[in-house]
């Protein structure tokens, strides 16, 4: 829902800071809006000023979060550079902000897996997918990368990118997932003959030459 009067918004910060500690502690299910308001200190009608309800709540707190993460990983491209590269770092600084995020590495495990965030989720990730979509057909365009479909590598990219974000948080096995996914990245440089495949009937095979003796 659109926000109203700016004035006041400390109030919903304390709110919002707040939710998220509880959502940390009992999982997003369990904590109610009156528990959100007493934690706060503040009354019911002031919450419902700011948020519809809880799930409106949530989409926000996960908004906030999202791009706060977004903004680290930009951090580390760079116009100029190298776009594989740059992919790579923006993903390792992604996953070091986790690490700083203290109860919001929790709400983050969970809020991706419940159908009520999901609305607020598809909207960050659609945003998302249009920048990067814009970034890669750039990159294309100059013959960095192996020519493909923007949209889909895009989607298929972020599809990757939050999959091992969720595994890292679930799991606390960053390196592991920082190799699988800059190995994935870097097969898309458009030099990367090492790793090169042949597409036949569907399948993906190695092509002869690449083929290591036995």
């Amino acid at each position: 829902m659109g926000r109203r009067n700016p004035k006041g918004m400390e109030t919903r910060d304390r709110i919002l800071t707040v939710a998220l500690e509880l959502f940390a502690e009992s999982g997003f299910t369990a904590v109610t809006m009156e528990e959100i308001a007493a934690s706060a200190g503040v009354t019911k009608g002031a919450v419902y000023y700011w948020f519809a309800d809880k799930d409106d709540l949530g989409r926000d707190l996960q908004h906030d979060l999202f791009e706060r993460l977004t903004a680290t990983a930009l951090t580390e491209f760079n116009a100029d550079g190298d776009i594989v590269a740059n992919m790579r770092y923006a993903f390792d600084a992604f996953l070091r902000a986790l690490g700083t995020l203290g109860h919001a590495r929790f709400f983050l495990r969970d809020a991706w897996t419940i159908p009520a965030l999901d609305e607020g989720g598809r909207r960050d990730q659609e945003a998302a997918v249009a920048l990067v979509q814009g970034v890669l057909a750039a990159a294309m365009s100059r013959g960095e990368i192996v020519p493909l479909d923007p949209e889909a590598l895009a989607r298929v990219l972020l599809g990757a990118w939050v999959e091992a974000t969720l595994h890292v948080l679930t799991t606390g096995e960053r390196e592991p997932t920082v190799t699988v996914v800059e190995h994935l990245i870097e097969s898309l440089r458009a030099d990367a003959s090492s790793l090169s495949t042949v597409v036949t009937g569907g399948a993906h095979h190695r092509s002869p030459k690449e083929r290591k003796p036995s």
